[in-house]
């Protein structure tokens, strides 16, 4: 791949940003989904406000594909002689652009009217489920070193669209706040914490 880079007239500076680009698509896409959606979308009147797992993976898709783009053109431009070979390769990464709106579109959040969910397949569009749509709520207890924790809360609305949200952070500050709520609309919260020791 050195190689590849240095028969090129802008391979050495192409192939350095691709790996820069491609290594920040690791760990940059928690930067930026929580920069954008805390200047957008946050709201002091949400008792928690939360990315999705997809969120995070959508976006780090849309980065890794520039510099996969940018390997391409350089590969192109060892072996081809194609006269608009630059202005294709930045069409192509420009694909990455819808791909970074959807992911930083998407979360959820709770606040006194209910849970609003904003999903991946949709553009800012967000879907608003009051305490009486839901239809069960399940505390999800797993083992680690044989003692039992609660991992995340499931809760399951009534067109079963079924939401998973990690036992952490701002979600055990406002428990309290959430089972008060459920408890007022009689919805039924289970848990598997028995079915660990049976």
């Amino acid at each position: 791949m050195s190689n590849l880079a240095v028969q090129t007239e802008r391979g050495p500076v192409v192939f350095v940003w691709a790996l820069i680009l491609f290594v920040c698509s690791l760990f940059m896409p928690i930067v930026f989904i929580s920069w954008i959606q805390d200047l957008f979308f946050f709201s002091k009147s949400h008792w928690f406000f939360i990315a999705p797992q997809s969120a995070f993976i959508t976006f780090a898709i849309g980065m890794a594909w520039i510099p996969i783009v940018m390997v391409g053109y350089l590969i192109m431009k060892l072996k081809f002689d194609f006269k608009y070979l630059g202005l294709f390769s930045v069409l192509l990464a420009s694909f990455s652009i819808p791909i970074f709106l959807f992911a930083a579109t998407t979360y959820f959040y709770f606040d006194d009217t209910g849970l609003h969910y904003n999903r991946l397949e949709t553009f800012n569009q967000v879907t608003t489920y009051d305490w009486d749509s839901f239809k069960e709520v399940k505390k999800h207890y797993a083992k680690r070193e044989n003692i039992a924790y609660l991992k995340e809360y499931i809760f399951v609305m009534n067109d079963d669209l079924e939401i998973v949200i990690p036992y952490e952070g701002a979600m055990s500050q406002n428990e309290y706040r959430l089972l008060d709520k459920l408890t007022e609309q009689n919805v039924t919260v289970t848990d598997n914490y028995m079915d660990l020791y049976e």
